[in-house]
């Protein structure tokens, strides 16, 4: 009878293991944790591999782990978030390693880490997934005790004499006189810049600062070391200075709803309305609902951003040079219609 139930435990898990893999799809999220060893002195650090199988198209939230896993584990650093693809699957594989550390002694446990992740980036109800529950035999350091012991001397007091006082003085007579120079320069300077004008500097248009600031966030490379939450708030705060220099919209102050409210107004394409529109949705979602946007996803944001900046630009010089002919026009036929006026009074 015990044989029976033990040769059933084994189908069971060989299918639960081979399922997957034939199909070659996984209908949710996946977790796995690993450690690199069984056990580790106190104080050094192990590897914890996490691996996540995520469908595509999920978001995963990796800021839910912390500065420690436990109280008697602590996280001492973490590598980059590496994705792959998966084999005959739409699924992608992440992964990443966790530098972990003990000062406990003993069997400690490495509780299990809960992955939160959304089905979408437009889904607001949140889901989870943990590791299974480990544990690593910490070793307490080993004091060698064999070598010699030597006393503490202690350093003898001298007196120190006048003669030698004197280089000492000197030199704070001589940075004393530094600086009152200073002092007397940079008052110097400051009363004849106020003696003059001060220059006007020409405004930079707002689409040259926004060029020149997207060229900038696209090296400084934020979401590719994990700074989710920096790259889309810069991202976003270049595309509400730009509304606000190009359209005077105070974007600035504003949620990104009311954003969205105010751009409508200006009667733009639907198809870059709606590339404005997607990114601060993301944007949102990243900032208050900390998810973890992919890779493709990062790099479309940043497209649409570029690509809103540039053809609204491009609208509104058109839109006030037909403003400007209209202008023109109007003024043209004023005019001409005053000279008629005059002239017929004349006769």
């Amino acid at each position: 009878m015990k044989m029976k139930k033990r040769i059933l435990r084994i189908l069971t898990l060989l299918v639960a293991i081979i399922t997957p893999n034939l199909f070659g799809y996984s209908q949710d999220v996946v977790v796995k944790g690993n450690i690199d060893r069984d056990s580790v002195l106190t104080g050094h650090t192990f590897n914890y591999d996490l691996n996540i199988r995520v469908p595509n198209g999920y978001i995963i939230n990796w800021n839910e782990i912390g500065d420690t896993l436990s109280k008697s584990i602590d996280v001492i650093s973490r590598s980059e978030i590496s994705e792959q693809p998966i084999d005959n699957s739409s699924d992608i594989l992440l992964s990443q390693t966790l530098s972990l550390a003990s000062f406990d002694t003993g069997y400690v446990e490495i509780p299990k880490i809960g992955i939160k992740y959304y089905k979408s980036a437009k889904d607001t109800t949140s889901y989870i997934r943990y590791t299974d529950m480990m544990d690593i035999y910490v070793k307490p350091a080993t004091i060698d005790t064999t070598m010699a012991y030597k006393p503490i001397i202690m350093p003898v007091k001298q007196n120190i004499t006048f003669e030698e006082t004197i280089p000492y003085f000197g030199g704070a007579i001589v940075l004393a006189g530094l600086i009152l120079l200073i002092i007397y320069l940079v008052r110097k300077s400051r009363n004849k810049e106020n003696n003059h004008e001060e220059e006007v500097k020409p405004q930079i248009p707002a689409i040259i600062t926004a060029r020149e600031k997207l060229a900038l966030l696209k090296d400084a490379n934020l979401w590719q070391s994990g700074r989710y939450k920096d790259y889309y708030t810069d991202l976003t705060d270049i595309a509400r200075e730009y509304l606000e220099g190009e359209f005077e919209i105070d974007a600035i102050e504003m949620t990104s709803d009311e954003i969205l409210s105010e751009v409508r107004k200006i009667h733009l394409d639907d198809l870059v309305f709606n590339k404005l529109e997607k990114t601060l949705t993301t944007a949102d979602l990243v900032k208050f609902a900390k998810a973890t946007p992919l890779s493709a996803e990062n790099e479309e944001a940043f497209k649409n951003i570029n690509s809103f900046v540039e053809e609204s630009y491009t609208f509104h010089q058109e839109l006030e040079k037909k403003k400007m002919e209209e202008a023109k026009a109007k003024k043209y036929d004023f005019e001409e219609h005053t000279e008629n006026q005059e002239m017929e009074e004349t006769k």
